[in-house]
């Protein structure tokens, strides 16, 4: 069993809403840690990954590392009614078939409670991805977010290409072209490459899926390699660490 509360309602909505729209199912472990959520979107092309420390939680209490699975419409459809004024509880006893979720105003006191169907229980969370990746980048998230939108104007997919101590980004189609160049304090805080030359293409359609949760953090590490999956990094000020791991178009 375990009982969790989150001090902060709207932060913990953001993270949720945006980070799981991309799944069609929410797999989560609670362990003496912290609370762990990773899965594949249904295509396997994109996956997401949050682990909020045992810190970030105003209360926290396990008995035994514990996982559950549930639907993740409505799931999201309880934090879809949290406010900044809300803490939120998240409650689940063995045996049970319901992930109970309560919301409680920190100024008059009043719980409002859902229960969300649990799928499964005892299933054992995907392996994260250990890859070497070539280029790493720091860049605002409403930057990076711009140039998404931008992009996905022009094309499908997105070209990163590492040259010369800078990132080109680049999408193009018969008529239409966008490019921006990326340089250091141009508008990133960050950027080092192990190879001289390094270029990849993704999904602007996954990019853009994720995008909107990127406003859960001031600043984004993006890294890639060639023919290798994107990795963009939130990390908040709670200790709180989201990945997005994005497949290569090959």
């Amino acid at each position: 069993m375990f009982r969790i509360k989150y001090p902060v309602g709207n932060v913990i909505k953001r993270v949720f809403q945006g980070s799981l729209k991309p799944l069609d199912e929410v797999p989560m472990s609670v362990s003496e840690s912290g609370l762990l959520i990773r899965a594949l979107s249904p295509d396997k092309n994109l996956m997401v990954e949050i682990n909020m420390p045992q810190t970030a939680f105003e209360e926290f209490e396990v008995d035994k590392e514990t996982s559950v699975v549930v639907e993740r419409t409505s799931f999201l459809r309880v934090f879809r009614r949290t406010t900044r004024r809300d803490s939120v509880v998240m409650m689940y006893e063995d045996g049970s078939r319901d992930l109970k979720v309560i919301l409680i105003n920190t100024k008059s006191g009043t719980e409002r409670s859902y229960s969300v169907d649990v799928k499964e229980v005892g299933v054992e969370l995907i392996g994260s991805i250990n890859v070497d990746l070539s280029v790493k980048f720091q860049i605002d998230s409403d930057e990076l977010r711009k140039i998404i939108r931008d992009a996905k104007l022009v094309n499908e997919h997105l070209e990163l290409i590492y040259s010369e101590g800078q990132v080109e980004v680049r999408s193009t189609s018969e008529n239409k072209a966008f490019k921006q160049i990326l340089m250091l304090d141009k508008p990133l805080y960050a950027l080092e490459s192990k190879e001289s030359h390094v270029s990849c293409k993704y999904d602007l359609d996954l990019l853009k899926t994720i995008a909107t949760s990127l406003t859960a953090g001031d600043v984004v590490t993006v890294e890639y390699g060639a023919s290798l999956p994107l990795k963009m990094t939130l990390n908040l000020s709670d200790g709180t660490i989201i990945n997005y791991w994005v497949a290569p178009r090959i």
